[in-house]
């Protein structure tokens, strides 16, 4: 892997590049390797005591030089002998006064003498220690008096001869009165001179000791630095070790790298050119150094896009982001061949900046992903053609299965002895066999496709357990087995689920449970296992099964070997297709058994309980409802034998058919009359029902809005989903059943939506959605409940009867028709939404309902309103 982030980039490039190359620039080096914080730290404080306690030894040398300078001895003995000659010298001038009292030519004498003492007197003013003095009490007195003395001799001994010679006597007089002051004055500047001195000595002594102190100190910050520097030493030398042998084995990685590893300047010039990048381009690293990567590496038509784009960032002189470090694009060898590669690319931010390039020749990878891709493309189009084949198998198989069931339905309605009858029941048996093993075959290719999906609608369990008991029993007779069902614990109720794949499913365990029974006992129980999971349990005391065969029973086309299986034949796709089942309606399934005991198959699916439908249908099993009149059908068919056996089925009830060979047949038949419904069959030559109709729905002709049902064999789902997009009202899947067509067209002429037969054939919409209501009573209070009833009522009357009323082309049609199912949706009210959803459907397909379709409204929305009562009444009685 490539580092990509600040140092590591850094320590890769410098790694890579070749100190020893004169081609390299000299400053280009590592980045400097961290040092700990806590050396670092002690160092860098010693260093700065220690810079700091040699200025204060200098600053500290200077001021005692001084002080010494001070004290020194030959200007103590000045000052002194200063002090002691400023008397002798005013005694010589005194002397000097009286000499030149008696002889005049002693005035030179006079004045030089006067002269001396202003001189020494000058002299001590100057000092250090006159300044340190000249605030002290008992020396200012005698000084003022010298210096007044002074002041007011100078002009007298500066006079002429005459005139001094004539102030001599007052001189004389004045001279012997300030004598005591010079006394005075001399002996105080000895005294001072004495104390001050003993000062400077003190002060010199405490600088020493200072001194010393901060000597100590430069030597302990000396030592600690010398400390320092012995650690860094030997940091230094054991980082310099391992520096030198990450080198050597990032250069060894490098050099083995089985990709290339290009490192170029800023400018994207190539500084190095690895091995393997050699290998894989071609050129020799002599060539490729000094080349610049992109005219090198990439194809000439393709310099000016890579440039601008992909490798813009080097045109910017700036380190790639996140995004741009990885990328693909199609490279050039030096023989010119041209392959993809893989860039990792980043940049180091050493002194002289520095890519990194990571490359990756991905030729093989690509024509793997070409080979995956094309492989996949094979696999999509065997699907396709296995879901063709299998609609085209369920055509062609079905299509005779029509012609024989229905026959042999036709024939058990006329009078037919017993040996007939027997007849007929072994081929109606067989016929539901084979029936059995396409279904079989489709439902494995539908739920392998993923097309398969779970219902979710409310029916009774008794009833469940009642059918299947039901439909089995025959079965289970011809073997002489009992067969029977019990509840175990709360007694079965309501609940929403998949009735009919837990239906298939129950069957087939039952089946199997039959056929490997003879003269036992098959028993089916159901169990609450939780408030919302159910446990349907099939047992037998027939042969049993290995432990062994346990696992391998539910895969696909897996038969025990026993003479029981021989005899019971089956393609072992039941119990395969039963977990599927089982998976799809988030259960599972599972078995157990001991050879010669018998057998209990489990099956535990989530089933949520609900109560009651206000008007369940007592007709579940497919029987009751028909058309409350005869219809005007238009049967379009190109199967001879089909259209016989739907013209007798609907013929045997009073209806009115006309029969069309063909898809244009239909179109024509279908513009020149209305029909009460048209029967419209998918696969036919000259043109198809899809086909059909769409002219139909789309011509504005007689039947143009008259219901459109589907007889196909074509039984995967993407076929109604298209069905249902063209206009049409149900979908039957052959062969036909009498009892569900003639349901169908009950439904279809009353409005309603009936669910395909591939679902449970004769469960119709429920007048009243008892869930969505119980969820609206539960959540909103009693008192808004009734304000809320109150107002839906005179909003969904208003909407009803002007629906009702409204030309079927009105514009109008469809908001209304929404704005309605919405608020029948909130409160219930199911079959009146699914009858408004359909209206409005209709109408943005463009194929507007009929006037009877809207009439139509008005008696089911007075069911609807009558159920809501009903409900309403019955909570609020009971609150």
């Amino acid at each position: 892997m490539i580092s990509r982030e600040g140092p590591g980039v850094n320590m890769i490039v410098s790694d890579l590049l070749d100190p020893s190359d004169p081609t390299m620039d000299e400053d280009i080096s590592l980045n400097a390797m961290p040092r700990r914080a806590p050396l670092r730290g002690i160092t860098g404080a010693a260093a700065i005591g220690l810079v700091i306690s040699v200025a204060l030894v200098g600053w500290m040398a200077v001021a005692v030089l001084r002080q010494i300078d001070a004290l020194s001895a030959a200007n103590s003995d000045n000052l002194q002998w200063s002090l002691s000659q400023a008397e002798v010298e005013f005694l010589r001038f005194r002397l000097a006064i009286e000499q030149a009292q008696q002889d005049p030519a002693k005035l030179p004498d006079l004045r030089r003498n006067f002269d001396i003492f202003y001189s020494r007197m000058a002299t001590i003013e100057r000092g250090v220690v006159f300044r340190a003095m000249r605030n002290m009490p008992h020396f200012v007195g005698p000084r003022t008096r010298v210096r007044q003395f002074l002041e007011e001799t100078v002009p007298i001994i500066d006079s002429q001869d005459d005139v001094l010679i004539a102030a001599i006597p007052d001189l004389e007089v004045r001279a012997t009165e300030v004598g005591e002051d010079v006394r005075a004055f001399s002996l105080s500047a000895l005294v001072a001179f004495a104390k001050f001195s003993d000062e400077r000595r003190g002060n010199v002594l405490h600088l020493m000791a200072w001194l010393a102190v901060v000597l100590v100190s430069v030597f302990v910050a000396m030592g600690i630095l010398a400390v320092s520097h012995l650690r860094l030493y030997r940091l230094a030398e054991r980082r310099a070790e391992q520096i030198a042998s990450a080198s050597a084995r990032m250069h060894t990685i490098v050099e083995t790298s089985p990709h290339a590893i290009v490192v170029t300047d800023e400018f994207g010039t190539i500084r190095e050119f690895n091995p393997s990048a050699e290998r894989i381009f071609g050129h020799s690293r002599a060539e490729a150094r000094g080349r610049n990567m992109i005219e090198l590496l990439i194809p000439p038509r393709d310099f000016d896009r890579a440039r601008t784009t992909i490798f813009a960032f080097i045109d910017e002189n700036r380190r790639p982001d996140r995004e741009e470090r990885h990328f693909e694009i199609e490279v050039q060898g030096r023989d010119g061949r041209l392959f993809p590669a893989e860039f990792a690319i980043d940049r180091a931010e050493t002194d002289n900046p520095m890519y990194l390039a990571h490359i990756r020749d991905i030729s093989r990878r690509k024509s793997d992903e070409e080979e995956l891709t094309k492989a996949r493309d094979q696999a999509l189009a065997g699907e396709r053609a296995k879901s063709e084949f299998l609609a085209v198998m369920s055509h062609e198989m079905r299509t005779p299965l029509n012609g024989l069931l229905g026959t042999m339905q036709l024939m058990s309605d006329d009078a037919l002895s017993k040996r007939q009858e027997a007849l007929l029941s072994r081929m109606k048996s067989s016929g539901q066999m084979l029936l059995g093993l396409v279904n079989d075959v489709l439902d494995l290719a539908k739920y392998e496709a993923g097309k398969m999906k779970a219902d979710h609608a409310a029916f009774a369990l008794e009833r469940l357990m009642k059918g299947v008991v039901e439909t089995a029993m025959p079965l289970a007779q011809s073997y002489g087995n009992s067969l029977d069902w019990q509840w175990v614990g709360d007694p079965p109720g309501y609940v929403m689920g998949d009735m009919r794949r837990l239906r298939q499913v129950l069957l087939n365990l039952v089946s199997n449970a039959i056929k490997f029974t003879r003269n036992g006992i098959v028993e089916i129980e159901g169990e609450y296992l939780n408030e919302f999971e159910v446990e349907f349990r099939v047992i037998d005391n027939g042969i049993g099964i290995d432990e062994d065969d346990l696992d391998r029973i539910f895969n696909d086309f897996e038969t025990l070997d026993s003479s029981y299986a021989r005899e019971a034949g089956g393609t072992g796709l039941g119990l395969g297709i039963s977990r599927r089942l089982a998976r799809l309606m988030g259960g599972e399934i599972g078995a157990e058994s001991e050879p010669g005991e018998g057998s209990l198959f489990w099956v535990r699916v989530p089933l949520q309980p609900i109560e009651q439908p206000e008007e369940a249908n007592d007709d579940s099993e497919g029987g009751g409802l028909k058309p409350d009149h005869p219809l005007d059908v238009l049967l379009v068919e190109d199967n001879e034998i089909n259209r016989f056996i739907v013209t007798e089925m609907l013929a045997a009830d009073g209806h009115d058919i006309v029969e069309a060979e063909n898809g244009q047949d239909g179109v024509h038949c279908a513009a020149m009359r209305r029909f009460d419904v048209i029967l419209m069959d998918i696969s036919m030559p000259v043109m198809d029902g899809t086909e059909a109709t769409r002219q139909i729905r789309s011509g504005g002709q007689a039947s143009c809005d008259s219901p459109i049902v589907a007889l196909t064999a074509h039984a995967l789902p993407e076929e109604r989903d298209k069905f249902r997009e063209i206009g049409m009202s149900a979908c039957l899947t052959k062969p036909i059943d009498r009892d569900l067509l003639l349901r169908t067209l009950a439904e279809v002429m009353r409005g309603e939506v009936p669910l395909d037969d591939d679902r449970e054939r004769s469960r119709t919409v429920q007048l009243l959605d008892d869930r969505l209501l119980s969820v609206l009573l539960a959540r909103v209070p009693r008192e808004e409940v009734c304000k809320l009833f109150d107002r839906f009522l005179d909003e969904a009357e208003s909407d009803v009867m002007k629906l009702a009323e409204a030309d079927p082309n009105d514009p109008d049609l469809a908001p209304v028709a929404h704005k309605c199912s919405g608020s029948c949706g909130t409160f219930g009210a199911e079959a009146m939404r699914v009858a408004l959803t359909r209206i409005q459907t209709g109408v943005k397909l463009g194929t507007p309902p009929s006037r009877e379709e809207l009439a139509a409204l008005v008696p089911l929305w007075h069911k609807s309103r009558a159920a809501i009562f009903k409900r309403l009444e019955g909570i609020f009685t009971e609150a």
